[in-house]
């Protein structure tokens, strides 16, 4: 016996995501009302309760071209359906906490919105080891996700912040050279934003280092980001992303995660003294 609710099972049958205003497509639901369920399994963790596919023709054809040129041994067929299951998000057990960003970090972008459903397929695609997901490259996934966002409407330099702190973790866990690497970029990162900032105090009347003008260090600052790119390889946009992104980022980052350190130290003093 159909239920009487039971959608037909091609995706092209089901309703747009209803969170998408303006008719964009760029993702379906089998859900009459366009709508993903959640359900609460833990205090930050959730389930999703209803199928759904990301659908944007140009980027899906963009993943399968890129997908053929790094694995040529794959058929054609093949590439299509690591593409085909790549988009889709199945429904099963497994919990998540939608967008992974850490709390001092909400102030920018929360951990659901538009890139809600373009995080949880990323981080299906994203295995326990190194590139073990469905497209065998944490670095074409992370590409993937950036372009779902752009089809759901995240802005560019937030999506493009997004992407980098995705591929930051990326290279991080690939462990050996490739994490050297991201290390080393943060030191060098660390000298450059230190140099900009030396670059201001002597712009306003302060002796810099070696006795280097402004124009010098700003000279240097400038140009550190261009350098330092070429140790994240394929994904050297995202070095120089972090580069403007940082100098507004970190300050109040760091501000906001002092705080949150000071509330948890308040809750801790409310338990000992017997509050709950």
């Amino acid at each position: 016996m159909v239920r009487p609710d039971a959608r037909h099972d091609d995706p092209r049958s089901w309703p747009a995501w209803c969170v998408l205003e303006g008719g964009r497509d760029a993702f379906r639901v089998d859900d009459p009302a366009g709508q993903v369920g959640l359900a609460q399994l833990g205090p930050t963790t959730f389930r999703v309760t209803r199928r759904f596919v990301f659908t944007d023709a140009a980027v899906l054809e963009d993943l399968r071209a890129r997908l053929a040129a790094e694995r040529p041994e794959m058929l054609s067929i093949e590439v299509a359906s690591c593409v085909e299951r790549a988009r889709t998000f199945p429904l099963d057990d497994a919990g998540s906490d939608l967008a992974s960003v850490p709390r001092f970090l909400r102030w920018f972008e929360s951990s659901y919105g538009r890139h809600t459903l373009a995080a949880l397929i990323h981080d299906r695609l994203i295995g326990d080891a190194p590139n073990d997901g469905v497209l065998r490259s944490d670095t074409l996934s992370d590409r993937f996700f950036r372009q779902m966002m752009g089809a759901c409407g995240v802005p560019f330099l937030k999506r493009w912040i997004m992407w980098t702190a995705v591929a930051l973790r990326t290279r991080f866990a690939a462990g050996g050279f490739r994490r050297v690497l991201v290390l080393v970029w943060g030191l060098l990162a660390a000298a450059g934003l230190a140099t900009a900032v030396a670059a201001v105090v002597v712009a306003v009347g302060g002796t810099g280092p070696f006795g280097l003008g402004a124009g010098v260090l700003s000279a240097v600052a400038a140009v550190a980001p261009f350098a330092s790119s070429p140790l994240w390889g394929r994904q050297r946009g995202a070095s120089l992303v972090a580069a403007v992104a940082v100098p507004w980022i970190l300050p109040p980052a760091v501000l906001a995660g002092a705080g949150y350190l000071v509330y948890l130290g308040l809750e801790r003093v409310a338990r000992a003294a017997g509050y709950r």
